[in-house]
């Protein structure tokens, strides 16, 4: 008898600690979601408090991005219509690792824009001799653009030519 109290006592001091641990658990959810709401209003100029945010991360995300490329409009004697944008063309025309050239293409882009001609000169051998295969006439391109509607239409909010050049001249 003493065995089966000491049994129902056990059962009883389970269920007591897991209604004790739900309840906590639910205190700390509202905590947080009412400190996240109230992190915005607390801290003047402050929209979000690391834990405590607002969710306001997609509200936040600007819908319009700028970026330097390379539009190729010949290859050899292939004459490209339309240019082909250097993430797009194909691999007999762009040889090595396309992201890491694209990041080369940004600096060539700000040294071409800050009128840095040693620097401009240098960023076009490193483009031409490590990224591009054979003679290619490229163009130089500024392009701001939202990303949604450049993946659905392909259009740009501003393309701007910084120049056209063919590889190997004028190094």
């Amino acid at each position: 008898m003493a065995e089966g109290l000491g049994r129902e006592y056990n059962q009883i001091m389970r269920a007591s600690a897991l209604r004790r641990l739900r309840w906590q658990l639910a205190c700390l959810i509202l905590v947080y979601f009412f400190a996240g709401a109230a992190s915005q209003k607390l801290v003047p100029g402050v929209d979000e408090i690391i834990p405590f945010f607002g969710w306001s991360l997609f509200s936040k995300v600007p819908n319009e991005e700028s970026r330097y490329t390379l539009l190729v409009h010949r290859h050899e004697a292939e004459i490209l219509e339309p240019p082909v944008s250097f993430l797009h063309a194909p691999d007999t025309i762009v040889t090595g690792n396309r992201y890491v050239g694209r990041k080369v293409i940004q600096r060539l882009g700000r040294a071409v824009e800050r009128g840095e001609t040693a620097r401009v000169g240098d960023l076009r051998r490193l483009v031409e001799e490590s990224y591009l295969s054979g003679r290619v006439r490229y163009e130089l391109v500024f392009e701001r653009y939202d990303p949604v509607r450049k993946w659905k239409t392909g259009a740009n909010f501003e393309q701007r030519s910084l120049g056209q050049f063919t590889s190997g001249e004028g190094l």
